[in-house]
């Protein structure tokens, strides 16, 4: 009773953080970067809110671009909770999606501590990773945002919440029931954030680890990752129906889409990312030189900044000359791109001859970059990722990295805010290791985080902060269990 007790203290008080800095925070910002006065602006907000007003307004599922692309640009999931916002409230949606969000992370600590009572085994180290979590302001930064990271957090963590719970039911009946809101809950998250799909695989191994007979442990794991899946099913027939091909769960760069992400761009974004560049470089150097072609102005110096971001290796390696030819190909291909982009018209889904000839000499230069420098590539760009993601306070809100940076106060709570995250990417290394002690379900819960790490610094490699925090809770119970496993091992030894 008493540490229920307490963790509904943690609840509140972690309620109350989340709301004094994020609101501390709207506070400081120009006012250029805040939306009606409720949430930071981002340049995502038009494609995660803009179909829920569409729909609301006309019936129609859709953003304001021009194309076949502005149907499916996004996932539903996130523009689904601001049009039930918009049924709520017309007049302060935003105000609804603030009340929402903290609420799911408020709610979420308390689930966050009986996953890492399950885990750990001990109530004062579950108390203190919902402290870390909720209290310290680690992992309340976008929610004050209109992005995903303000609720797939929450959900990842009812999810496995509601899986722990089945897993400890004896009564088939309830152990059901409880599955079935976990599938649930793993279909919206997918439907809202499609990367964490992985985590699908929780469900047949918790599953399989329940039940006894071989029969029940295949129907029902068919039965409830059919239910996690059917969303997102729904969603991928739907725009199936739409385009008669399927679009896949990250479709940016659909051939009609007529800004800076045609298949030039993103076959150019898997060269830099070859030696680990951070993407926000990338795109501080690329977007000037598609914005500058689109309007006409096809001037050398933005193909020199591009190359002279390059490292002198790679200048070295493929010539200043090669890669000038290239960058003005990819000139003239947004050129023949601009003569729809004036008009306001969607791209053509035929391939374009000078864009298709483009991307060839741009992918032979990621090939030849893979032939050469194969270790860079394959071993030491994912490592400088993996530290990248690691190596960071997470404190990204405004005020901690502006307004109050400098000061006693905040250099402190920034170190230790580094130290604590930064020790996470370590101390999952330590879970996976220390297999013969723990329990089987518990194990592939941190090797699934691993392996959604792993896809990020291998895969995806763009990094930004708010990608690992749906895993943070996973990572922080990680970082306690270590530790605790670390002071047990020296108790014994002594």
């Amino acid at each position: 009773m008493k540490t229920i007790k307490s963790i509904w203290i943690i609840v509140i008080i972690s309620a109350i953080s989340a709301i004094f800095f994020n609101q501390l925070n709207l506070t400081k910002l120009p006012k250029e970067l805040v939306r009606d006065h409720e949430t930071v602006t981002t340049a995502d907000d038009n494609s995660y809110l803009r179909p829920a007003i569409n729909f609301n307004t006309t019936g129609v599922w859709k953003n304001g671009m021009q194309g076949t692309i502005s149907y499916f640009l996004r996932p539903p999931g996130y523009g689904a909770i601001y049009y039930l916002a918009l049924q709520i409230s017309q007049n302060h949606p935003l105000v609804v999606i603030k009340i929402l969000q903290v609420l799911l992370f408020s709610i979420s600590v308390y689930c966050l501590y009986f996953i890492a009572f399950s885990l750990i085994k001990n109530h004062r180290l579950a108390l203190l990773v919902s402290i870390i979590y909720g209290i310290f302001p680690i992992a309340s930064n976008f929610l004050f945002y209109t992005l995903t990271e303000g609720v797939a957090p929450a959900l990842l963590i009812f999810y496995i919440f509601f899986l722990l719970k089945a897993q400890h039911q004896q009564p088939q009946k309830t152990k059901l029931i409880y599955l079935t809101i976990a599938a649930i809950l793993f279909a919206i998250l997918f439907a809202i954030r499609p990367v964490l799909g992985i985590f699908i695989g929780l469900i047949p191994i918790f599953i399989f680890l329940s039940f006894k007979h071989l029969k029940q442990k295949i129907l029902y794991s068919l039965i409830f990752v059919t239910i996690g899946y059917n969303l997102m099913g729904l969603w991928q027939y739907r725009n199936y129906k739409i385009t008669n091909q399927y679009v896949g769960l990250n479709p940016i760069y659909f051939a009609d889409n007529n800004s800076i992400y045609r298949p030039t761009f993103q076959e150019f974004w898997n060269l830099p990312l070859g030696w680990a560049e951070d993407g926000s470089k990338v795109h501080s150097y690329m977007l000037p030189f598609w914005e500058n072609t689109i309007k006409g102005d096809t001037s050398k110096i933005y193909i020199d900044a591009i190359i002279n971001n390059f490292p002198e290796y790679v200048q070295h390696y493929f010539g200043k000359q090669r890669l000038t030819n290239v960058l003005t190909n990819y000139q003239q291909s947004i050129l023949v791109q601009k003569d729809y982009y004036d008009k306001d018209i969607p791209i053509p889904l035929t391939p374009i001859p000078q864009e298709t000839k483009t991307v060839e000499q741009i992918k032979a230069l990621v090939n030849a970059y893979k032939h050469k420098f194969w270790f860079t590539y394959y071993v030491v760009a994912p490592i400088k990722v993996y530290i990248k993601m690691g190596l960071h306070s997470n404190l990204s809100l405004h005020i901690f990295q502006e307004t109050y940076r400098g000061l006693f106060f905040m250099e402190t709570l920034r170190w230790v805010s580094f130290l604590i995250h930064s020790s996470c990417f370590i101390a999952i290394f330590l879970t996976l290791f220390n297999y013969k002690t723990t329990q089987k379900s518990h194990y592939f819960l941190y090797f699934l985080t691993f392996i959604y790490l792993i896809y990020l610094c291998y895969f995806q490699r763009g990094i930004e902060e708010r990608y690992t925090l749906p895993v943070l809770s996973i990572l922080l119970i990680a970082l306690v269990s270590s530790l605790n496993s670390i002071y047990q091992f020296l108790i014994i030894k002594k």
